[in-house]
């Protein structure tokens, strides 16, 4: 990689990966004590102007460190990034984690939950059900006179189990009849047009029939409502980060990931290959972005899933990149594997 670098390319490489790793600026007695180096200090400075003039380092205070800009730092991930090999202990942990016998949601959850945990990094999952889902079985299970569980499950093996609490007993009939209507209403099609068609049913009802079919009507509008929103990891992470807890614009970013419909679209948007994208502060377009970065990879184009992991701009990406790779391939495979 050296070998394919200018000095003046190098030089930036190196301050970047230093600020990186510790996050403080980096000194040109520092750079010049490097072994891929066979310059003076007074040589780095001089570049290091250079770097500055071109934008793509900046002082921070009137210290005589640097640090790098967004700029300098796309241009070391573009061009001199060289991304490590998953470490054997995170590709067992994804193979642990992320097993094709779980339903969609629940592997989705699983996947999250492990690159939050993995990363101390924010985890954003796109939607489990990112469109139409068919019922392929609903019943209601007695559990006392005036308490029953409702259970329904979609084509991917998803399983929504509610328990539902009467405010009076629920004789034998009542029970039958409810439960054939849910059938004509739902079974064999699409969720949603099922809601459609048991909120008309709702209406012929009265009674004991239409309560019941109330509290049901509920309980799928509520999942399908949570079935097409992101899934979050890892927000409380972000709050313990050290480069942002005195920073005023971590609330924004907080109050952002609870209203995450234009940070979605910017990512559906940017996920439109296979190939894992990073977004870099400003990069982003999101004010409450500018000092975080983005890693994001679509795993699934029909219909169209991504996970991406947002987090400091100091990111390891040369470790976090493959991370995200090796989730997204786990889930694509797991997905795509025969019924």
């Amino acid at each position: 990689m050296t070998e394919t670098l200018s000095r003046t390319e190098l030089i930036l490489k190196l301050i970047v990966e230093q600020y990186l790793l510790d996050g403080l600026p980096v000194s040109s007695k520092a750079i010049a004590e490097n072994k891929a180096l066979s310059v003076s200090s007074a040589t780095v400075r001089n570049t290091m102007v250079l770097l500055e003039q071109q934008g793509l380092i900046r002082s921070p205070h009137t210290s005589a460190g640097r640090i790098p800009t967004t700029s300098g730092i796309r241009l070391f991930i573009d061009k001199m990034l060289q991304l490590q090999p998953l470490s054997d202990s995170w590709a067992a942990e994804i193979k642990k984690r992320l097993v094709p016998q779980l339903p969609v949601s629940l592997l989705c959850q699983q996947a999250g939950q492990l690159l939050a945990n993995l990363t101390g990094c924010v985890a954003i999952i796109s939607a489990p059900k990112a469109s139409g889902r068919e019922v392929r079985q609903i019943d209601l299970v007695r559990l006392a006179s005036d308490r029953l569980l409702l259970v329904v499950i979609d084509e991917d093996g998803d399983i929504l189990h509610r328990v539902l609490q009467c405010e009076q007993s629920i004789d034998s009939a009542t029970l039958s009849k409810v439960l054939c209507l849910l059938n004509a209403a739902l079974s064999g099609g699409q969720w949603q047009d099922g809601i459609a068609r048991l909120g008309n049913l709702l209406r012929s009802e009265t009674g004991l029939a239409q309560a019941l079919l109330q509290k049901v009507l509920g309980q799928l509008s509520l999942d399908e409502f949570m079935q097409h929103q992101p899934l979050i990891f890892g927000q409380h992470q972000l709050l313990l980060t050290p480069d942002y807890q005195q920073n005023p614009a971590l609330q924004q970013v907080v109050q952002m990931l609870e209203h995450p419909a234009g940070l979605m679209q910017l990512l559906e948007l940017v996920t439109n290959d296979n190939q894992p994208k990073l977004i870099l502060g400003k990069e982003s377009g999101f004010v409450e972005l500018s000092q975080l970065s983005v890693i994001a990879q679509s795993y699934q184009q029909q219909p169209h899933r991504f996970i991406a992991l947002l987090g400091p701009r100091r990111m390891n990406y040369a470790r976090l990149v493959p991370l995200v790779e090796s989730c997204a391939a786990q889930l694509n495979l797991n997905l795509n594997r025969p019924n």
